[in-house]
């Protein structure tokens, strides 16, 4: 493959890296994600690590979160998710420690960070 085809190969993978990472974020989700830790059976390990994870993802496109009603609406989705998925990982795995943080609280905590983002900017928007 001459130079200049190397070039242009190249160039049409980065923009499609590019156009490929801003479409995933105009996806109107939010994502709850619920680790599943396990105790360490291994003699001076440093204590729990994720094994796996179980990911929901919570749509808000039929949601107005320049509203109250909606932003309430996704808290509730984000909340019914969140305790949906921690029931699964006990039901999956009933050995899962849970962290400093409960299951749902902490699943809801990134999520919830991710909704404020969200709600600000419709609100942003919609002035």
């Amino acid at each position: 493959m001459k130079l200049g085809t190397l070039q242009i190969a190249l160039a049409t993978i980065g923009a499609l890296v590019v156009s490929g990472s801003s479409l995933a974020q105009e996806i109107p989700e939010v994502v709850i994600e619920v680790p599943h830790v396990e105790k360490s059976k291994q003699p001076g390990h440093m204590g729990p690590a994720p094994a796996l994870s179980i990911v929901y993802k919570v749509s808000y496109a039929d949601l107005n979160l320049a509203t109250h009603t909606g932003a309430v609406a996704l808290e509730a989705r984000i909340k019914d998710s969140a305790t949906r998925a921690c029931q699964q990982l006990a039901t999956l795995f009933p050995t899962t420690v849970e962290g400093e943080t409960p299951c749902v609280q902490g699943a809801m905590k990134n999520a919830m960070e991710q909704a404020k983002k969200a709600i600000a900017a419709a609100e942003k928007a919609k002035t």
